[in-house]
């Protein structure tokens, strides 16, 4: 993976990281407040307030520092104790949990075991409908027995191999507050554990803002003013961080990494993404049920040519739905060949000689990129006969199409899967019905196996079964997989602060530069 030399630009200050969890609350005057406040700028607004009610990484970014889970990833994609203190596998379908003592949500209710207990089974809840979005992560939790204030048993149905990995995603909610204010109100209005505490939501212009929890359990953050906004487009992004009034932009358009690193108090930070972009299919549609014509326009599409010329070489082609670092990916699998030749010969088999009109729709702002990639693949398809109708929509649309299940032929969108394993994609992406699957594709030999895979904590055995889903994946091909993304970010320099590889952001890790 090529990205010039902002791939190996970080700015992480470890010793002040440190420095900053002994802090004591200062009394602050109005300039030290400036110099305390931050901006982050993300392509598209929170969804909701309700950490369970969504799927995107916008929105965690926002509730992430609000609320805080039982563990956590470090940055270098470690497990670490979070919430609770330690954990130990007491058999292959139990986990305890030990608690910290003393936290307490921003409202002053307790977190102890009937938190943790409350959280998990409001996630798994078998009678609401309709589920969560992540539900399907959780599924194999059984339920939660307490077995004091501070420890808690984690009960499965099932041995899940990523149980742990996937409790770093979910955040302990407070169940007196939602019982007192009820849910409505509880995903307009969070309160949680974590390092800020949630000041305003101005949702017709996209901007959150939050305060300083100077009494965090993990010490008083750096940052004491912080705002989310909503910046659509990337060359406002841009031109925010070159004014000032940004100080951190996500989705950074990697054709401005240049002019935004001759300006001595930027830089630009990247790191490889478990992002990967992909083209969905709905398998189930009269023309694009026909696997030939989706096998040609997966051989027509230059991937290459859009990591270089669209992302300024921040990419790398996929050979599956899942990125290379994840555990059950065959290294010996190259990406899906460019190969018009055979892309023409597959519209003929297809029944498609003089071409065929399709749809593909693209969200505007949430992917790096994502409308001139869309536009891209359109001009490339062109070269087999595929017309392709581009459709471009604002991201709640978008994303409320895909929840709802509305897609009639193609989407362009991002995976993000935080759990290092391929059962967060095929589990969720391929059995049908799930939430995550908004064509509702199913194939019962990749659903055999995949079910297989999350249920037994053989490695040899699961990395097996993944190698043979993929080789279905590639043949059926319900999504034509793209890249792995390379996130790249606009830094001010006032602030140290690392990509993380889940594009997850922690303002708690964020320290003032010296």
């Amino acid at each position: 993976m090529r990205c010039g030399r902002s791939a190996r630009r970080f700015c992480f200050n470890a010793n002040a990281y440190e420095a900053s969890l002994l802090r004591k609350t200062l009394r602050r005057n109005p300039i030290m407040d400036h110099n305390k406040s931050m901006v982050i700028a993300q392509g598209t607004d929170a969804s909701t307030m309700d950490p369970y009610a969504h799927s995107e990484t916008t929105t965690a970014n926002i509730l992430l520092q609000v609320y805080d889970g039982l563990v956590r990833r470090n940055p270098s994609m470690d497990i670490e104790p979070w919430l609770a203190e330690s954990w130990e596998v007491i058999t292959d379908t139990v986990i305890e949990f030990r608690l910290r003592p003393s936290v307490t949500f921003h409202n002053g209710e307790k977190m102890n075991a009937s938190t943790v207990k409350f959280s998990l089974e409001r996630m798994v809840d078998p009678h609401r409908e309709p589920k969560f979005p992540p539900y399907g992560r959780f599924n194999s939790i059984d339920h939660v027995e307490i077995v004091d204030d501070l420890t808690v048993r984690v009960v499965t149905n099932r041995p899940d191999p990523n149980l742990l990995a996937q409790l770093t995603g979910l955040m302990m909610i407070p169940p007196q507050y939602i019982a007192e204010h009820g849910e409505e109100h509880f995903s307009r209005v969070p309160n949680g554990t974590g390092p800020f505490k949630f000041v305003s939501w101005d949702k017709p212009n996209g901007v959150v803002e939050l305060t300083a929890n100077n009494d965090y359990w993990h010490g008083s953050p750096s940052v004491q003013k912080l705002t989310f906004r909503a910046v659509p487009e990337g060359s406002d992004r841009v031109q925010g961080l070159q004014n000032g009034t940004i100080h951190l932009a996500a989705n950074f358009p990697p054709l401005a990494r240049e002019e935004v690193e001759a300006n001595p108090e930027l830089s630009v930070v990247g790191t490889p993404s478990v992002g990967v972009i992909y083209m969905g299919i709905n398998t189930h549609h009269p023309i694009l049920k026909n696997k030939k014509l989706r096998q040609a326009m997966a051989h027509a599409i230059n991937v290459r040519e859009i990591i270089q010329k669209e992302l300024s070489g921040c990419g790398s082609a996929l050979a599956g739905p899942v990125y290379p670092q994840a555990f059950g990916v065959d290294p010996t699998l190259p990406p899906i060949a460019y190969d018009l030749e055979r892309a023409k010969q597959l519209m003929a088999g297809a029944g498609y000689p003089d071409g065929v009109d399709v749809k593909l729709e693209v969200p505007d702002g949430r992917f790096t990129q994502d409308k001139e990639i869309g536009l891209r693949i359109g001009r490339q398809l062109e070269k087999i006969g595929v017309r392709l109708h581009v459709n471009i929509q604002p991201w709640p649309q978008f994303i409320s199409r895909f929840r709802h299940h509305e897609y009639d032929q193609m989407y362009y969108v991002g995976w993000g899967n935080s759990t290092f394993d391929p059962d967060e994609v095929y589990r969720n992406a391929y059995i049908a019905p799930n939430p995550w699957n908004p064509t509702d594709y199913h194939n019962d030999d990749m659903a055999d196996m995949v079910l297989e895979a999350s249920h037994i904590l053989d490695s040899e055995r699961r990395n097996e079964l993944y190698r043979m889903a993929c080789l279905i994946f590639r043949d059926e091909l319900p999504w034509i997989p793209l890249f792995q993304q390379f996130d790249l970010y606009g830094l001010s320099n006032k602030w140290n602060w690392q990509p993380r590889m889940d594009e997850y952001i922690y303002v708690c890790d964020v320290t003032a530069a010296e």
